[in-house]
């Protein structure tokens, strides 16, 4: 996603400290209406496209709380780079990190919606 594109909806597909394999969907998310670059490209003006996303690590994934209940309580939309979770393999690197957060890296795809729901 670039840097003007914002995530409105997510919907987490595995809990919290579950272990993850890569390519494994994690979850959903909405994006806001510019992520379709030409406005005729779109099903609607304002078409928030929906995309699934797969995790490229392995390990125990952990949702950042305190972000995804704001979402889920005020519907507000999250701007790219916010930490919305991470993935942790367990290696004695990632306990000498401490707080320091990593990167994980994740593919996203277009997710067909065919009921046509808004995810909530």
């Amino acid at each position: 996603l670039g840097l003007r594109h914002c995530l409105q909806s997510i919907q987490r597909l595995v809990p919290s400290g579950s272990h993850v394999i890569e390519y494994q969907p994690v979850m959903t998310v909405q994006c806001s209406s510019d992520m379709i670059a030409d406005p005729a490209d779109r099903v609607t003006q304002d078409h928030q496209q929906i995309m699934l996303l797969e995790i490229m690590e392995e390990g125990s994934i952990k949702w950042n709380r305190e972000i995804i209940e704001a979402m889920d309580k005020r519907n507000e939309w999250v701007k790219v780079g916010t930490i919305i979770g991470e993935v942790s393999d367990g290696s004695e690197e990632d306990e000498e990190d401490g707080d320091e957060i990593e990167e994980w890296a994740w593919q996203a795809y277009l997710h067909d919606n065919d009921e046509g729901e808004v995810l909530s």
